[in-house]
């Protein structure tokens, strides 16, 4: 199930990149991934196994010791850009703006004149559903509606790179399936490259094209899986026997890696 990858310019390439946080917890070590232009990619392993770090210095918000990131053939070493955006699980919406000034607030962050970010602001909303809580303040709106607030405001901005930090995580399951395929439409459609952290199995072999599995602390990539189903996952049946197969190949892996986690824990203390 393992697959080849060809390096492009306009994708994300990270090359021996190695992480350590004091006073010596290896998080990454020598981990090499080349994402190519407009593909969607999923990364699981357990708790602790470096998948969020790699995340973050790919958004250029976390430093790094030894290796090289790329993106588009511009070097990531603290710089952040719109171009490389995170949705996070905590979709840290300003509290003081309303969910149509959210949107708007960050398209006018890129450049966008005042009124026509007013204006695709108000088009996101309604593309949401959510026209009628336009004017309303995220105290106000449900966990399902501000993470699609959230979702909105990245995608509006039309990154060139979605870096998706477990997302949906918190979400009921009618609003984690009807925001999953929210962002595969949008990635179907304008062919972003995404890359998708998650703890879920079933999430990250539905919505991805391929599958980086990460081993326990110190986190090193143990294979990439190929997900051999369509690119338009919406007409694919969650209980297909191909995802099936796929998921149970991942989960097997995942629940080894697990246990190797909780030994290294009890071992060293952290």
């Amino acid at each position: 199930m393992t697959i080849a990858h060809k390096s492009t310019t306009g994708g994300l390439s990270v090359r021996n990149l190695h992480k350590t946080y004091p006073p010596d917890i290896v998080a990454l070590k020598n981990v090499s991934l080349e994402l190519e232009a407009g593909t969607f990619t999923a990364i699981i392993g357990p708790s602790g196994c470096g998948k969020t770090t790699l995340l973050k210095i790919a958004a250029g918000i976390e430093s790094y010791q030894h290796g090289e990131v790329f993106f588009a053939g511009e070097r990531i070493a603290g710089n952040t850009s719109w171009k490389r955006s995170v949705i996070y699980q905590d979709v840290r919406l300003f509290p003081w703006l309303t969910a149509q000034a959210n949107v708007a607030f960050a398209l006018e962050s890129k450049g966008l004149p005042k009124a026509e970010a007013r204006k695709q602001a108000a088009d996101w909303i309604k593309r949401q559903g959510l026209e009628a809580h336009a004017d309303a303040y995220p105290a106000e709106l449900s966990g399902g509606m501000r993470q699609k607030i959230g979702v909105c405001r990245v995608l509006a901005n039309e990154p060139e790179l979605i870096l998706c930090d477990e997302p949906f995580s918190a979400l009921d399951w009618t609003a984690r399936e009807s925001l999953q395929l929210e962002l595969l439409h949008y990635w179907y459609d304008q062919r972003k490259t995404v890359l998708f952290v998650t703890h879920n199995v079933e999430e990250a072999v539905y919505m991805a094209q391929r599958v980086v599995l990460m081993s326990a602390r110190p986190g090193v990539i143990k294979e990439i899986v190929d997900v051999p189903l369509p690119e338009e996952r919406w007409d694919v049946r969650r209980e297909s026997p191909e995802l099936l197969e796929v998921a149970r190949y991942v989960n097997n892996h995942i629940a080894d890696e697990v246990r190797k986690a909780k030994e290294a824990e009890l071992e060293v203390g952290y």
